[in-house]
């Protein structure tokens, strides 16, 4: 593994001294990395796999890391196109391809098992997605997982550039030149019921600004096939846990609880208040719930 060369990384970027880069497939991926791989005793310690939403990046889980890293190896990259995570492909990346190019990475790093998987939103729908296709981790921990419809708020302002006109990287560069611009990036932040600070803000403003990152979010976006994955949430092994905030205005509750009875009936369903980033917004909170399903 390399170090991501100085000037893709910004010097205040939270977990920088975590970061890597890793060439896999025709990805060059940015990870954050926490932990020994070998613990003291001389054994491998358990894996975790962060995995965040879409629109974000590994800097969602810096509240996190450090205390997760006293007793696992933590992996928590950028998804395709996310962050600092180069997609090198024009194809569109389906659920599915970019649980292929996961499987990658972690092929790269040297992992064949992984015990826990830890995902926010649609980084929760590809842990499930990825324990379909490749060796099921122990425990899946499904923050606020994207598992319904979105809300009226992304039908009126996301929606209409979910095509594959928009997802081009013409339109994205178009994109990322006027939301610096605009009110947009803190009204979507707003409407996620979560109460950040101004540096949590600041980062997704610069996240924001790149037309690779709002490309691989629409991207990932318009791909995600969720009827398919729940067709087959039967056939999931791992043990299932799943975090449901109150508030959230983005995965609404009332729907979110009536697919996990349905499609995940011996799933354990902890309910708390708070908005759509609940790990962010209130990461104590969040740490004692993650941890409470890792022990």
């Amino acid at each position: 593994m390399n170090r991501p060369s100085i000037d893709r990384i910004p010097q205040n970027w939270p977990m920088r001294e975590l970061s890597s880069s890793v060439s896999a497939g025709q990805m060059e991926w940015h990870v954050q990395m926490a932990g020994a791989e070998i613990g003291e005793n001389g054994t491998k310690k358990p894996v975790a796999l962060l995995l965040h939403g879409t629109g974000s990046s590994a800097h969602s889980w810096a509240e996190l890391v450090s205390v997760l890293a006293k007793s696992h190896w933590v992996i928590a990259p950028d998804l395709p196109g996310h962050g600092f995570t180069i997609n090198h492909q024009s194809e569109q990346l389906s659920l599915t391809l970019i649980t292929h190019k996961l499987a990658e990475l972690l092929h790269a790093l040297g992992v064949e098992q992984i015990d826990s998987i830890i995902g926010h939103s649609a980084g929760a729908t590809l842990g499930l997605q990825y324990s379909l296709l490749y060796p099921a981790p122990k425990r899946i921990l499904g923050l606020n997982p994207s598992l319904v419809s979105l809300p009226s708020f992304y039908h009126s302002f996301l929606a209409p550039l979910i095509n594959p006109i928009a997802t081009s990287s013409f339109v994205s560069s178009m994109i990322a030149d006027f939301l610096p611009l605009t009110s947009m990036i803190d009204k979507l932040l707003d409407s996620t019921n979560s109460k950040l600070n101004g540096i949590q803000r600041e980062r997704y403003k610069l996240l924001f600004k790149q037309k690779n990152h709002i490309n691989g979010s629409l991207n990932f976006m318009a791909a995600t096939d969720i009827p398919n994955l729940l067709a087959h949430a039967h056939e999931i092994t791992s043990e299932l846990t799943f975090l449901v905030a109150n508030q959230d205005s983005w995965v609404r509750k009332e729907e979110l609880l009536a697919v996990i009875h349905r499609y995940f009936p011996r799933s354990t369903v902890i309910q708390k208040d708070g908005g759509h980033l609940f790990h962010e917004a209130n990461p104590e909170a969040a740490l004692a719930i993650i941890q409470s399903a890792l022990d």
